[in-house]
């Protein structure tokens, strides 16, 4: 296990047994589970309509007997991210990225990407997301990156929107990948600016993406959040 809160992330390696893997991959490469994603056309669509092909794409929410599990495996090291705070799940899916797709796009996680949020103080963690490799993950086929310490720096989302250029070239210049095999880990701050990265192989690349939040702020989220498919959770 590599952690370290100060900078806001702990790495694990190969906890998550390859079973459950396999069902998770199977869940994410299925059609019939396409949630909202952003298609070869480029544009981002909320809800997906049978036949619209995407770069990148999130599911629905599976069967919480699925990722229930998961969860009990890893409650330690959440519990580390949170301290003291009491959390829970908001949001369960999983991410699959297309072959050629060049997509890059740094960005924070929930709660703080909500204006009710976005300039709460570190003083107590709100958010935590988790990352679970489907399938190996590369530098070829656009491992996770992340940067490192940037919860601290307190990005306000809609800065990272209006100069998503400059965010994208610091977590490309500074930050790092989470080069990693099925069944490893990444939990992070969910202040920390991130983003998948260019898939250039000839493969699709799937992961199993899970948000906790703080339980005080799970009403106001499960209100404002109108995007992910978080009502099963």
């Amino acid at each position: 296990m590599a952690m370290s809160k100060d900078i806001g992330y702990i790495t694990l390696k190969e906890v998550i047994p390859p079973v459950v893997i396999r069902q998770f991959k199977l869940w994410a490469m299925n059609p019939a589970n396409i949630h909202r994603g952003n298609a070869v056309n480029g544009t981002y669509y909320a809800k997906h309509r049978k036949g619209r092909e995407y770069n990148v794409c999130w599911s629905t929410s599976p069967p919480e007997e699925m990722w229930r599990p998961v969860i009990d495996i890893l409650r330690t090291h959440i519990d580390s991210m949170f301290q003291d705070t009491e959390w829970n799940i908001h949001i369960v899916d999983t991410i699959t990225t297309r072959p050629g797709s060049s997509k890059i796009r740094a960005h924070i996680d929930i709660p703080y990407r909500f204006e009710e949020y976005a300039h709460v103080s570190n003083d107590e963690t709100l958010g935590v997301q988790i990352i679970v490799p489907l399938d190996t993950f590369t530098l070829q086929n656009g491992a996770t990156a992340f940067l490192p310490g940037s919860h601290a720096s307190q990005f306000y989302y809609k800065d990272i929107e209006e100069n998503q250029e400059d965010y994208d070239t610091l977590l490309t210049t500074e930050g790092m990948q989470f080069v990693s095999h099925p069944g490893d880990v990444l939990i992070y701050n969910s202040r920390t600016l991130h983003s998948t990265m260019p898939n250039k192989s000839n493969f699709y690349r799937s992961a199993l993406l899970i948000n906790a939040v703080a339980t005080s702020v799970m009403p106001t989220i499960k209100r404002v959040d109108n995007n992910t498919d978080h009502k099963k959770t």
